[in-house]
């Protein structure tokens, strides 16, 4: 046999999937017509070509030839002189032969057309979407991960002396892809720990995909993807925009992006080179393309690269400074065409939880447009409408100092991270802090806009609610009074912020004036269900409040029944574990409490541990719900 067409050494480390090697695929290869192969098909590292070898090596006394070609750089072009070439070299001989083509990414019908018509089984291995080769192979075999305990037994067959625990560790930050353990393998056993490898995939996961010696490269996952994408750097014009469009999803990685709320169908993007267009149909066509090639993921709505590729990718993109420039814009321009036109409209969120991941994968540092600073701060506000304080806080932090020589030129985008800043501190109990960016919000909006601007009554309100919370409630009432009035001179008691500001004005009077915070809370909450809805989240919100009113005015009995139909609604409409519904849940069980009526223990326990981790202290309502536990 040629050696240029001879099997890959044999892997002693191969285990698992024994029903495929052994039966499956033997089975199916015997019953493929002549000519047509059988394809196994899956993600970059999934044991596509471990799986082959085994296979041809478990198989070779049933041939009388077996023949290797790898097809992983070869084109339409040079893949037909490469079968042509391997079968002069075995015709001469006689009985059934197995030929085995790893890594074609061209297309099946430029492949097909070369395979011999006779006893020769052909088994192909491909990362190509299954579906394009359905209508050219006698069968495709999608090949699935290993199952965890495989992957566990794998990593500790290669690594000696690691534990179960880490290997665990490992094989989920590895996806179980058999490829990428490999490579992680060759690391540990060249003295790094498991927590260093693991600390590795996040910072710089090329490498530590690469083997540790460079001539583990060509046969590494990085290795592999850097061959798909430099060919796509080689190729065409075209190819090269696809390159962009690859990098500028893994950019937005690794939650899937959503095309579905695009908005708009072309868009301006530049490139190394000089701008082009991207048209609606261009991006799903090029989706199309890389998706046929194995290189993403597209779903009904959706596309995607899986999480340890589109890390790879990430990694390899930051030596090509010119190609990351263009990943990042256009990753600015798709995010900026597909953040719903509100941000997070209370109760009608949209398709803001699919996007938002997309967005906030940005590096704020890389964000150079109006309209995609705009999607980053709205898509925070979006985290702080969904409870998720701490993650806006951390966010909301990095994108100041990333921005902070921005912000001269543009203030207000500061005072918008601001002000959603502030909201998240509340959020968690930091009412100082709340309080000073609260307070330096409204003071540059009363400066810049007038003390009647909506941007400005909106910060006087939220300064209102900060002093509440300290206990200075004659002082937070005048302030939410004077805005409240205000905003219902210009723009009408029915207006959101009118409703919003009188919600708050009547739940800081109830420690005062509770009947006088009831009759407001009660005026609020009919225009709220008549303009918004009875199940709108600042309904819900004045609902709560009207509830502790008639706490505070000794009506339990009518109290109860509107904090439980409160607390299901805000089930039914919010995510599970949002803070408000666990406010409202609290309040509930701790009067249901008081009336001595059955409260379900695990659901108080839920309730104290997910206020908990709100606050980084306790809070009295904590302390209360503690007791309850304790019980």
């Amino acid at each position: 046999m040629n050696e240029r067409f001879a099997l890959p050494r044999r892997d002693p480390s191969f285990l698992g999937r024994t029903a495929l090697v052994d039966e499956v695929l033997p089975g199916y290869l015997d019953q493929a017509d002549d000519g047509l192969p059988v394809v196994l098909n899956g993600r970059a590292g999934i044991g596509k070509t471990m799986m082959s070898s085994e296979l041809a090596h478990r198989q070779l006394s049933r041939y009388a030839e077996v023949s290797w070609i790898d097809a992983t750089t070869a084109g339409p072009v040079l893949l037909a002189e490469l079968i042509a070439a391997c079968l002069t070299t075995v015709r001469e001989g006689t009985g059934s032969r197995l030929l085995v083509l790893d890594g074609v990414s061209a297309d099946p019908d430029d492949v097909v057309r070369h395979l011999p018509r006779d006893e020769t089984k052909v088994l192909i291995t491909s990362r190509a979407d299954t579906g394009i080769w359905d209508r050219a192979a006698a069968r495709v075999v999608e090949v699935p991960v290993l199952p965890r305990e495989e992957s566990v037994r794998l990593l500790r067959r290669r690594v000696h002396g690691l534990s179960e625990a880490d290997a665990m560790r490992l094989a989920g930050a590895l996806d179980d892809l058999p490829l990428a353990m490999d490579n992680t393998a060759s690391w540990l056993t060249s003295g790094m720990t498991p927590g260093q490898v693991l600390e590795q995939l996040e910072s710089s996961a090329s490498k530590i995909l690469s083997g540790y010696r460079w001539s583990d490269f060509p046969r590494s996952l990085a290795g592999r993807l850097a061959k798909a994408t430099n060919a796509l750097a080689a190729g065409t014009v075209e190819d090269r925009r696809m390159l962009h469009l690859l990098h500028a999803l893994a950019v937005l990685g690794p939650d899937p992006f959503p095309t579905r709320a695009l908005r708009g169908d072309r868009w301006e993007v530049p490139d190394s080179d000089a701008h082009y267009l991207l048209t609606f149909w261009d991006l799903h066509s090029r989706l199309g393309v890389l998706r046929d090639r194995g290189l993403m993921i597209v779903q009904t709505g959706a596309a995607k690269l899986d999480r340890i590729s589109g890390a790879v990718i990430r990694d390899l993109l930051v030596a090509q400074p010119k190609d990351e420039a263009v990943a990042f814009a256009l990753a600015e321009q798709l995010v900026a065409a597909a953040v719903p036109g509100r941000a997070a409209p209370e109760g009608a969120w949209g398709d803001w939880s699919l996007v938002a991941p997309s967005v906030l994968a940005l590096d704020p540092a890389n964000v150079h447009t109006g309209p995609g600073r705009k999607a980053l701060l709205d898509a925070y506000g979006y985290l702080v409408d969904s409870g998720k304080y701490k993650e806006t806080i951390d966010g909301l932090s990095d994108l100041r100092t990333a921005w902070a020589e921005h912000f001269a030129q543009h203030r207000a985008d500061d005072l918008v991270a601001m002000s959603a800043l502030a909201r998240a501190h509340f959020g968690r109990g930091h009412y100082e802090d709340a309080e000073r960016l609260n307070l330096q919000v409204y003071w540059e909006w009363e400066r810049t806009l007038g003390p009647s601007d909506l941007r400005t009554l909106d910060a006087s309100a939220y300064c209102a609610l900060d002093l509440g919370a300290k206990g200075q409630h004659p002082d937070a009432c005048r302030l939410a009074e004077t805005a409240w009035l205000e905003q219902c001179r210009r723009f009408g008691e029915e207006s959101r912020p009118a409703m919003r500001t009188g919600s708050y004005l009547a739940r800081l009077q109830t420690p005062q004036d509770p009947d006088h915070a009831y009759r407001l809370g009660r005026h609020i909450h009919r225009l709220q269900s008549s303009h918004l809805g009875s199940r709108h989240q600042h309904t819900l919100d004045t609902a709560h409040h009207l509830a502790l009113c008639l706490v505070a005015l000794n009506e339990i009995g009518k109290a109860l029944p509107l904090l439980k139909e409160t607390l299901k609604h805000r089930q039914e409409n919010l995510p599970p574990g949002h803070p408000d519904t666990l406010w409202t849940a609290a309040h509930y069980y701790l009067l249901s409490g008081e009336l001595n009526r059955p409260v379900p223990r695990s659901a108080v326990r839920a309730t104290h541990d997910g206020l908990r981790r709100v606050f980084d202290r306790d809070h009295h309502v904590v302390r209360r719900l503690t007791a309850m536990t304790k019980d």
